[in-house]
């Protein structure tokens, strides 16, 4: 003949110290709140990935998004630096006028690989960017090309 007394649980107030024993109704309260946290956490996270990860209030997470997709024009970089900087100026007669997500873009392939100080200072010049503005990547420091001899 079966029992109507459940030996499965833990008996909590035998067992335990005193404070730790919860009432079936605070353990359904405390259910219930987590399960709108949760639900909270899902639409934050919802929110992120649909707004590229900035929350209303907070800065965007890049002011150029699709700045990434500059490969193809990668090669000005291997221009000289005067020749780069007139470019950036929008002076260069050879190409066309690049917009500042490129700007930005180009900014990002140069401080992530040779770091070289006058294209980087011509591209934060150009977007008006501070030091602490620069894409990720590359050293607190830039490789710098001037001449230390007449030569």
């Amino acid at each position: 003949m079966p029992t109507k007394t459940d030996t499965t649980g833990t008996n909590l107030a035998d067992n335990a110290p005193a404070g730790l024993t919860v009432s079936d109704a605070e353990a359904k309260d405390a259910r219930h709140e987590g399960a709108i946290e949760a639900i909270k956490e899902d639409a934050k996270d919802a929110r992120r990935s649909l707004t590229d990860g900035a929350q209303p209030g907070e800065p965007a997470v890049t002011p150029y998004l699709g700045s990434d997709e500059t490969n193809l024009i990668a090669f000005h970089l291997e221009r000289g630096p005067d020749a780069f900087a007139d470019l950036i100026k929008g002076n260069a007669k050879d190409a066309g006028e690049l917009t500042d997500t490129q700007v930005y873009g180009l900014l990002a392939l140069e401080r992530n690989g040779k770091n070289r100080t006058p294209y980087v200072k011509a591209m934060m010049k150009r977007l008006k960017l501070k030091a602490d503005e620069l894409p990720g990547g590359g050293p607190a420091y830039t490789n710098d090309m001037t001449s230390i001899t007449d030569l």
